[in-house]
């Protein structure tokens, strides 16, 4: 990715230094950024296909550029399938439904531009073999007591893999905490994007501890209140798995955890042709519903 387009996504105000309570400008003006094509889509296997089409520009653009005007051509293992329809919004779809095992293919042709061109190809999904929820996993400091998942999954051995799992619980959200599984850990940040490097024998046993966003509000003993929940797996492409860690990094780098850090630019992955942006996408299994032993109310809880 061009560095430059970094200065776009990250300067959108003068950079502010910050040492004893000083504030210093350092930057207000910046070269020219010539407008750079930008696809988006990620493809979800069993959902319609929809691509994202824009113009990255210059600093002071309000917005990216929508384009009304591209023809957007998709390919299903080297095959032309169908163009694109224009629905709003710079937002291109179909009426594919995209299937795992597949590899699918755009080209964009914008007046201006050279072509734009970007693949990728959806993997099988995965098999659980066990799940099981584990209410009290552990305490933080603080003596709050912390949640986890243990599952286990299936995994091909004849190909290197990449997957997501992401605990779903209604408008409740979960993150990580106290990483302790071998695989996570292997990856070196706190989500839990992972591959299968370390998976030996086809099945894997991960365990994700977890908090999650919904708390009492008169706190019983330090617990989070347990929801209902449901885990997806879900089996990424390369591509999928390299942006969503640049990701991590990049939203790290913009939003420092230390008031008054410094903002530090991060390249993000991109496998678009003569362009920007990620066309990238992943197959998914999906657990039953997963009842915590302390869910008193299951109605009072239940999915939205």
């Amino acid at each position: 990715m061009n560095k430059n387009f970094h200065k776009i996504l990250l300067l959108t105000f003068p950079i502010l230094f910050q040492i004893a309570g000083c504030r210093k400008l350092v930057q207000d003006e910046f070269p020219e950024f010539p407008p750079v094509p930008v696809v988006n889509s990620i493809l979800i296997a069993d959902s319609l296909i929809k691509v994202h089409v824009s113009l990255a520009e210059k600093l002071d653009t309000n917005k990216l550029g929508w384009i009304e005007n591209a023809l957007v051509s998709l390919y299903i293992d080297n095959q032309y399938t169908e163009e694109l329809s224009y629905q709003g919004k710079s937002i291109y779809s179909g009426t594919t439904v995209v299937e795992a095992g597949k590899t699918y293919a755009c080209e964009v042709e914008i007046p201006g531009f050279a072509m734009v061109g970007c693949t990728d190809s959806i993997p099988l999904p995965t098999t659980y073999t066990e799940i099981r929820h584990v209410d009290i996993a552990g305490k933080d400091e603080e003596g709050a007591s912390y949640s986890a998942i243990v599952f286990t999954f299936n995994d091909n051995q004849e190909q290197i893999n990449y997957y997501e799992a992401k605990i779903i619980m209604g408008r409740a959200y979960s993150y990580l905490i106290y990483i302790s599984d071998p695989a996570l850990l292997n990856e070196g940040l706190p989500i839990a994007v992972f591959s299968d490097e370390l998976i030996q024998n086809g099945t894997y046993t991960m365990t994700i501890n977890y908090y999650n966003s919904n708390y009492p509000d008169e706190p019983s003993g330090g617990f989070s209140k347990m929801l209902p929940m449901v885990l997806e797996l879900r089996s990424i492409s390369y591509d999928y798995y390299r942006y969503v860690k640049d990701l991590y990094l990049y939203e790290t780098g913009r939003y420092p955890a230390i008031v008054g850090g410094v903002v530090t630019p991060f390249q993000l992955h991109s496998n678009v042709k003569n362009g920007l942006g990620i066309f990238a996408g992943y197959s998914r299994v999906v657990s039953d519903t997963i009842f915590p032993e302390s869910v008193k109310n299951i109605s009072e809880y239940g999915p939205e």
